[in-house]
């Protein structure tokens, strides 16, 4: 959980641990995405709770694996699993697309597109823990 100035809370926010010091800092790969949330429950005034996996498809995509025990390997083999199950997810999401598109529905077609784009584009850079 991320909590901002005392008004904002995020839940299901990854997070890096660090078992030898006890720090804590946010997956590298999701920070961007945590800062621009952060700007924009600012800008819109909105107090109150936000569930991150609800609006970040990397972030469902690890908290799947962390529920499903799958999270419990060496790093090389958790980043593979995060690509396999990130391009799971990619053809779930252009199944749903054609879906929404067979059905005229352009709103849902939209929000899938913007769910695509930053699981495309992780995949594409395959940068996990990189910043």
């Amino acid at each position: 959980m991320v909590i901002f100035e005392d008004v904002y809370q995020i839940d299901l926010v990854p997070i890096l641990e660090c078992e030898n010091c006890a720090s804590f800092e946010l997956v590298p790969s999701i920070k961007q995405d945590v800062t621009k949330l952060l700007a924009e429950l600012k800008q819109e005034h909105r107090e109150g709770r936000v569930v991150f996996t609800h609006v970040n498809e990397l972030a469902a995509v690890l908290y799947d694996i962390y529920e499903s025990g799958q999270g419990e390997v060496e790093l090389s083999s958790f980043e593979a699993v995060v690509i396999e199950k990130c391009e799971e997810r990619i053809n779930l999401l252009l199944d749903l697309y054609g879906y929404a598109k067979k059905t005229g529905d352009c709103d849902w077609m939209e929000e899938i597109s913007f769910r695509l784009s930053g699981l495309s584009s992780f995949v594409k850079t395959r940068q996990f823990l990189e910043t």
